[in-house]
């Protein structure tokens, strides 16, 4: 037997020995009014007066006779009422209660008919109701109890996936930083690496074609350092808003990708205003993964980003007609899924991804909701 079974079992004693002590002093105390009682539930029972003097009463009746089975017998029903208090619920709580009492009377009425023996009803009735209240009380406080312990093993849980969850953020933010590293070495330092080698060159034999050699390796230095930028803090997103930077990222992911593009917004700047410039930069994070991800794996020819508003929900779908994603990776929550769906998380938004219409291409959709909130709340955010 586990600690808890052995608490349980010594408060359903110590609940019952109250009870019974509690009752029997209300017997007690109610003295004739207890006698008065029994008379009376043995002649609803269809005894007789005659009968009630040549029984039990023959002799002057006693509250303090039998105190030891008063006592028991009380024990037993407080005990009785305490389980049905505490085990059941709502409306089997009550009938099991009338069954109890209804049971109790016809007992004391048996043992009257059957072997002389008097009872004490309003003792009896008063152990049954108390243990019953008590039972009752003590399921409200073990439910407390329970309640309280599955909050803090959620709040635990809750606190083990936010530790993974930024564990797993600082790793793949580390990704990301050593693929940016890798970017800047492979591209624009070697570009840098070039340009030098030609200005050396130029400064030695100036030639008009050897302008245009640096003038272009300038150029494409420049134009994937801004890249870089874009990639790191969208300008478009900071001065145009949310819907001109997903039609820029958009376009930028046509033109890597050769497919078309096609934005469509049904949203009031208002309730984008709504969003802070974190929240809108994650979203943009998240569309910009799904185009990546279309751009490697889906061989799309048109992709479809629709930007609208459901109830109090801004709903952002980005659509493609290209292969589909693998029915593995939405079973297994690839790594990739995994690290957007933490994205999404931390503003409290939601990613999901099914397959396109007629079984063709994916749909990625993003929900978040806009309620509750105002262009002031958002200036802080």
């Amino acid at each position: 037997m586990s600690f808890q079974q052995r608490r349980r079992v010594l408060i359903y004693a110590l609940m019952g020995l109250i009870a019974a002590a509690l009752s029997c002093l209300i017997g007690h105390a109610a003295g004739n009014f207890e006698r008065e009682g029994f008379e009376r539930l043995m002649l609803a029972f269809g005894e007789t007066e005659k009968t009630l003097e040549i029984g039990a009463f023959s002799h002057s009746w006693n509250p303090s006779a039998f105190a030891g089975v008063r006592i028991a017998g009380a024990f037993i029903l407080a005990s009785l009422g305490s389980l049905i208090g505490y085990r059941l619920h709502a409306v089997a709580r009550v009938l099991a209660w009338l069954q109890a009492f209804v049971v109790c009377l016809v007992s004391e009425w048996a043992l009257f008919n059957f072997f002389h023996i008097s009872s004490y009803p309003l003792t009896y009735v008063a152990a049954l109701t108390l243990g019953y209240g008590g039972g009752y009380v003590l399921s409200l406080f073990d439910r407390q109890d329970r309640r309280r312990e599955a909050q803090y093993y959620e709040i635990m849980l809750r606190n083990q996936e936010l530790r993974d969850m930024r564990l797993q953020m600082v790793k793949q933010d580390e990704v990301e930083r050593r693929i940016l590293a890798a970017d800047l070495h492979d591209q624009v330092l070697n570009d840098l690496k070039q340009l030098r080698h030609k200005f050396d060159a130029y400064v030695k034999e100036p030639e008009p074609q050897a302008k245009e050699e640096i003038d272009v390796l300038l150029a494409d230095a420049m134009k994937e350092i801004r890249e870089v930028m874009d990639s790191l803090c969208p300008s478009a997103l900071e001065h145009l808003g949310l819907t001109a930077a997903i039609e820029d990222c958009a376009r930028r992911g046509g033109e890597r990708g050769g497919f078309k593009t096609r934005v469509r917004g049904r949203v009031d700047d208002d309730d984008l205003a709504k969003l802070s410039l974190v929240e809108q930069s994650l979203l943009y994070r998240l569309i910009q993964e799904s185009i990546t991800n279309i751009v490697k794996h889906a061989s799309a020819t048109l992709v479809r980003i629709v930007i609208e508003k459901e109830n109090q929900s801004l709903v952002i779908c980005v659509i493609d007609n290209g292969k589909g994603i693998e029915p593995a990776k939405l079973s297994l929550d690839s790594r990739g899924l995994r690290y957007m769906r933490q994205r999404a998380d931390l503003i409290g938004a939601t990613i999901a991804w099914r397959t396109g219409e007629d079984g063709k291409g994916t749909i990625v959709e993003i929900r978040f909701d806009l309620s509750g909130r105002s262009d002031v709340e958002s200036a802080h955010g």
